[in-house]
C-alpha cells in the first residue's frame, strides 16, 4: 500500500508544521502526523501531511499563499498511484493537474485542460523561479515509477526551485 496524503510546499520564516493549517488535523500527542521533507533556501519548506488535509477546502493555503507573500503547492497523493497538483498565489492565481496522466485516466480522472504548463510556469515566476519548459513538460508526462510522490519533487524542481538542503548543510541562497 502506497501513500495517501498530501505534500504542501510554502515559503515561511516560521516552520510550517506550527502552522493552524496543518496542525487541525493531527491528534493530540500525535506529532507524527507531518513530516518535514528537506528544506529548501530561502525559506521553502515542504510537509508531507499523513493525516489529510481537513475536507477539500483550499481556504487556509489561500490565506498562506497572501500571508507570506509567496505561491504554495499542494499535492494530494491516492496511494502513491496518481497525484493531483494544485498551485495558488498571492495575486489569487489558481491552478490544477494532475501527475502521472496514464494512471489518472485508468482512475476515471478526465485529462486537464491543457496549457498547465504555462500556468505552472507563471506560478513559478510569482515565486521568483524560472521553470525549465523541457524538464515541466517532462513531468507532466511522464508515468510513475515506481511511486507518484516522486513526480511531485521532480515538478518543484523543474519550476526552477533551489535544490533541497539536507540536514547540517550552509542553506546558500
Amino acid at each position: 500500500m502506497g501513500f495517501s496524503g498530501e505534500y504542501v510546499l510554502a515559503c515561511s520564516d516560521r516552520p510550517l508544521r506550527e502552522l493552524a493549517a496543518f496542525a487541525a488535523g493531527c491528534a493530540e500527542g500525535h506529532s507524527d502526523c507531518v513530516t518535514e521533507c528537506l528544506p529548501r533556501p530561502g525559506g521553502w519548506q515542504t510537509l508531507q501531511v499523513h493525516h489529510g488535509l481537513p475536507g477539500d477546502s483550499l481556504r487556509p493555503f489561500r490565506q498562506l499563499a497572501h500571508s507570506t507573500g509567496a505561491p504554495v503547492l499542494i499535492a494530494r497523493v491516492m496511494d502513491s498511484d496518481v497525484c493531483e497538483v494544485v498551485g495558488l498565489t498571492p495575486s489569487g492565481a489558481r491552478w490544477s493537474t494532475f501527475l502521472d496522466p496514464a494512471t489518472a485516466a485508468d482512475y476515471g480522472i478526465p485529462e486537464p485542460p491543457p496549457g498547465a504548463a504555462e500556468h505552472i510556469t507563471r506560478w513559478a515566476a510569482e515565486a521568483g523561479f524560472t521553470a525549465d519548459p523541457v524538464a515541466l513538460a517532462e513531468v507532466l508526462a511522464k508515468p510513475a515509477d515506481p511511486f507518484v510522490d516522486d513526480l511531485v519533487f521532480e515538478l518543484i524542481d523543474a519550476c526552477g526551485f533551489p535544490p533541497s538542503v539536507p540536514a547540517g548543510a550552509p542553506a546558500s541562497v
